[in-house]
């Protein structure tokens, strides 16, 4: 079995490689689905990541307006 991903950053990783490889696919209909893994895993990423970033942004666009 595989090791569970955790971080954010590996996740965005591990979907950009998901990506180049279904690139790479012959099948047009196998490609399909790891593009939509790899969309998963990114999905997943910002939620992981967005509640933490959300006070900084709403900052940042405080000192903006």
């Amino acid at each position: 079995m595989g090791q569970a991903i955790t971080s954010a950053t590996d996740m965005m990783s591990y979907a950009g490689e998901l990506r180049r490889a279904a690139r790479a696919m012959p099948q047009a209909e196998l490609a399909q689905k790891v593009q939509q893994s790899a969309a998963q895993i990114e999905k997943t990423a910002i939620q992981q990541v967005a509640p933490a970033a959300a006070h900084g942004i709403g900052r940042l666009l405080d000192t903006f307006a």
